[in-house]
């Protein structure tokens, strides 16, 4: 595998836009038509997201939902071999990043918060590149090599990725001054989570990004990384969270509440970018 993800980078690095875009479509398509599973969950996601849809228009939109995931991947591949003035030019309005976040977090310390919508890895670059310092809860890899490529990139855009297993306890017992966790908050992956209404259906979502705000005194910012049109992206904040409630429970529930409540606002606007391949309100027990 470690091979095959060198070779991808490699690739990546040469070949033109067009044929990028062209593969990502091949894949998508290969995934779409034999993947019963992955096929099944966007589906079902799609159903509850656009109960007035017909199955023709469900299956436009789950094709579309696999060809976003396709670019996704290409775009990732891309990332080592990319100058950062062009992964700059990949998101419109990266001029007034920073202007933008110490507007919504009125010059106190912030969490990002976002979900498994646009394009959450390049956020990550995107962050760096504005000049901070970024910690994340992510998967480990299997593969020791495809986690030194990984680092590799984390390395680049000043990134601290931290195992899903104890990232948390590990940010809230030391996240240095200045820096900035961005937490992807709509998988539910420990046990509990809050029960949030969620298009209108229950679903879990974490707490973690609510209790290190409340913890470490941040303010919430909700970001995503949109894909426009033409394959660019925009960078878009919603309101601070940031509860008026003195008690932890009553704050974190407030908080993932108000996450919850933006998250769908965003998702309602295009659900093709709402990238997760299982039956999402299917977890609740």
């Amino acid at each position: 595998m470690a091979f095959w993800y060198a070779v991808a980078f490699r690739v990546a690095g040469v070949l033109p836009a067009w044929l990028k875009r062209a593969i990502a479509r091949l894949i998508a398509w290969g995934y779409f038509a034999f993947n019963a599973g992955q096929r099944r969950g966007v589906f079902a996601n799609l159903s509850v997201m656009r109960p007035e849809a017909n199955h023709s228009e469900l299956s436009r939109l789950a094709l579309q939902t696999f060809e976003r995931a396709g670019m996704n991947l290409v775009d990732f591949f891309g990332i080592p071999s990319a100058s950062d003035l062009h992964i700059k030019w990949m998101t419109t309005n990266f001029a007034e990043m920073r202007a933008l976040i110490d507007q919504r977090s009125g010059g106190r310390p912030f969490c990002i918060v976002t979900g498994h919508y646009g394009h959450w890895e390049l956020a990550g670059a995107m962050l760096g590149l504005c000049g901070y310092r970024t910690h994340a809860i992510a998967l480990t890899q299997n593969s020791k090599a495809i986690e030194r490529l990984y680092e590799s990139l984390r390395v680049r855009f000043g990134l601290t990725a931290h195992d899903v297993r104890f990232g948390l306890r590990q940010l809230l017992r030391d996240l240095p001054e200045g820096d900035v966790p961005a937490i992807v908050s709509d998988r539910n992956n420990a046990n509990g989570g809050e029960e949030v209404v969620f298009f209108g259906h229950l679903v879990r979502f974490p707490r973690g990004a609510a209790l290190l705000s409340f913890r470490r005194k941040l303010v919430g910012i909700p970001g995503f990384l949109v894909r426009q049109p033409d394959g660019r992206f925009l960078l878009e904040f919603g309101r601070p969270i940031d509860p008026e409630a003195s008690d932890e429970r009553t704050w974190v529930r407030a908080f993932v509440v108000d996450f919850a409540q933006q998250y769908e606002a965003i998702v309602d606007r295009d659900p093709t970018q709402f990238l997760n391949f299982f039956d999402f309100w299917g977890t609740v027990v």
